[in-house]
């Protein structure tokens, strides 16, 4: 079966509304076509979000949070829930970035909540799953432990909707992203991981990314796994020209547009 593939840009507390719905009318004629056949996923900061979300009415871009709290109660300070995301229109939300790890202190058990959180209000998590910086342990030790903790409770309709990225903390804000390799052996410890929890058909459905430091100069590179069905970008997320390159070159390795 072939997996549609997808493209995230996260724009993390770069954006204002301006610039935001200026990127997504230069980004959208850029890629033209492309989102037909690319999944195309936008995280833009929340202040950002509900004109972005109108701006997109009849778009194939779809909109996600980068955050959001682990509870539904209202009294919670300076936070945003899951239900005031879908209710804003995202379709998505980010979690498990390594920097929300360190700055908010989310551990995986916060992070799984988050998880059931976002799937009961009917966002589809973009769940990030990688080794700290300091890591000791091995990768197949590492993964498939955190991803126990953080798929808990989960079942396999709701694995399917979700884009698992593989992005080890080392990875991000440098100035390559992860070796080719060490990208593939990720993403495809991922997938097996899927593959022994919820069989070969979720597992050959569900969309496995990389992220971490990815430009259009290393993503044929990162590409070429067969278990790497898309790209996440940050920096270069943020520039429309680059990013509808790395849509395009996606487009290129994965499915033969444009050769």
């Amino acid at each position: 079966m072939t997996r549609k593939p997808v493209a995230a840009s996260n724009w993390k507390m770069a954006m204002t509304i301006a610039e935001s719905l200026t990127w997504l009318h230069e980004f959208e004629t850029m890629a033209g076509d492309l989102l037909d056949i690319v999944d195309v996923v936008i995280c833009p900061p929340f202040t950002a979000l509900w004109a972005t979300a109108q701006a997109l009415r009849g778009s194939r871009i779809q909109l996600a949070g980068q955050n959001m709290a682990p509870t539904t109660d209202p009294a919670r300070m300076g936070e945003i829930s899951a239900a005031l995301l879908a209710d804003v229109g995202c379709q998505r939300v980010v979690l498990g970035h390594w920097e929300v790890r360190r700055h908010l202190g989310d551990e995986d058990a916060m992070i799984n909540q988050k998880v059931h959180l976002a799937l009961g209000a009917g966002l589809a998590p973009i769940l990030l799953v990688g080794e700290a910086r300091d890591e000791t342990l091995p990768l197949p030790v590492v993964l498939p432990a955190r991803l126990e903790r953080l798929l808990a409770g989960c079942r396999a309709e709701q694995v399917e909707t979700m884009i698992l990225t593989y992005e080890p903390e080392r990875a991000i804000g440098v100035q390559a992203p992860a070796a080719p390799a060490q990208a593939a052996a990720g993403c495809s410890l991922i997938r097996e991981w899927v593959r022994e929890h919820w069989g070969s058909a979720v597992a050959d459905d569900v969309r496995v990314m990389y992220g971490g430091s990815v430009t259009p100069q290393y993503a044929a590179q990162l590409l070429a796994s067969p278990d790497i069905d898309g790209l996440g970008a940050t920096r270069r997320g943020r520039d429309p020209r680059s990013f509808a390159e790395i849509v395009r070159r996606i487009a290129r390795v994965k499915l033969g547009h444009g050769e």
